[in-house]
């Protein structure tokens, strides 16, 4: 799994004499960010299904920021750039569609389970 970690708590125990933004990151996932930075994950395996919410802008009426989210299969991810194929809208409204995402617009991402009888469908396709 590689759900972004959430900003750890401030700790005052060791390698206090370093500090906070020059200290090494603590967990262990390989996550990359730095402060006000949504940390990334280094690695996503390609042909994983994952959300991924993006910056859409602020809204003009209520100044509000406004987001976008994407659901689909990572093509390739190389921590500056996610190439993925957006699954059709399940009412058929949208098709499948190649999207690139820039690292710097993503919010939030983590994983999100098949729709049920898809990964039959992909296999099949595949196949052909």
């Amino acid at each position: 799994m590689f759900i972004v970690p959430q900003p750890e708590p401030h700790n005052t125990a060791g390698n206090t004499d370093v500090p906070p933004a020059k200290r090494e990151p603590r967990d262990l996932s390989g996550a990359i960010g730095g402060s006000g930075v949504p940390r990334l994950p280094r690695e996503i395996p390609s042909g994983a299904r994952i959300v991924v919410r993006t910056k859409a802008g602020t809204d003009p009426n209520t100044g509000r920021m406004t987001y976008r989210d994407f659901v689909g299969h990572v093509q390739q991810w190389n921590g500056t750039t996610l190439k993925m194929i957006r699954d059709a809208a399940a009412n058929g409204s949208r098709p499948e569609q190649q999207v690139s995402i820039e690292a710097d617009s993503i919010v939030r991402l983590k994983p999100v389970p098949e729709r049920p009888g898809t990964a039959a469908r992909r296999k099949a396709s595949a196949k052909a």
